[in-house]
């Protein structure tokens, strides 16, 4: 009897914290690059279950396993390619293969991150907006010392070249001002993503030493979110479900363990 208020409280405890998960997931549907979580379920206390005859009760089949207790195992995070979507932003960047941007937080601490939706702070430097400056290949903020530039697909950011001649003060004419590099973005990979700690807006923080890899990148674009919103709804769904049952179910269990108390007094 009291087996069933273990399983049933677990699995309403568990079923909250799956629907929390899930919340996130919906919450950040749009955010660009960001990565779903999924929740992983396990057992605790098991119990093996033996048989014995009714008259010969010196020997035990063993008949299964019973749990007490369903809990969360952990949470796994899908680094499944989200869709890059093409924007015509200037500052926009999308990663089209394994890696993360490099971004150095207030703090110092590093992030990783596969937002490429950049601006540019008050100072010059490309940014990520409220959480720190871009950092480049050779680990140093990324100066824009130009709005009109141009980025190919490795990641390299070059001052836009002027194109034809142009005519100076004296009236001749001078020769097209060549492309100029103003950095190169820093994208990294990780050997083993299940160390990477996730945060908050999408990013990662991890103590692992990230490798220097070609991201894949692609220039005026960004890689939305890789969550599937109505998968994500059906698991709301039977989520809450399994909540509102386990409930009335200890309803149940409640109103029939006070029946046998109260019959118990009575005898």
């Amino acid at each position: 009897m009291f087996q069933g208020f273990y399983n049933l409280a677990s699995g309403m405890l568990y079923q909250n914290r799956n629907l929390n998960t899930i919340s996130n997931n919906m919450v950040n549907v749009s955010t660009p690059g960001f990565k779903s979580d999924r929740m992983t379920s396990t057992t605790f206390k098991e119990e093996m279950l033996y048989r014995s005859g009714n008259v010969d009760k010196s020997s035990y089949t063993p008949i299964g396993t019973a749990s007490m207790l369903k809990t969360v195992a952990g949470v796994k995070t899908s680094f499944d390619q989200g869709n890059v979507e093409e924007t015509g932003g200037n500052l926009d960047f999308a990663l089209t293969k394994s890696g993360f941007f490099t971004i150095e937080g207030a703090d110092g601490t590093r992030l990783y991150t596969r937002n490429g939706s950049f601006d540019v702070d008050k100072d010059g430097y490309l940014c990520l907006s409220n959480l720190g400056r871009v950092l480049g290949e050779d680990g140093n903020p990324i100066e824009m010392t130009s709005n009109h530039i141009t980025v190919d697909k490795s990641g390299n950011i070059y001052e836009e070249p002027l194109t034809g001649l142009k005519t100076d003060e004296d009236g001749g004419d001078t020769e097209a001002k060549e492309p100029t590099l103003i950095g190169k973005l820093g994208v990294v990979n990780f050997d083993d993503t299940a160390q990477l700690v996730k945060g908050d807006n999408g990013t990662f923080t991890t103590q692992a030493e990230g490798k220097a890899v070609d991201g894949g990148v692609m220039w005026k674009s960004v890689e939305r979110s890789n969550i599937d919103p109505i998968e994500q709804m059906t698991s709301m769904m039977t989520s809450q479900r399994a909540t509102q049952s386990a409930a009335q179910v200890l309803k149940m269990y409640d109103q029939l363990m006070g029946k046998i108390v109260s019959d118990i007094g009575r005898v």
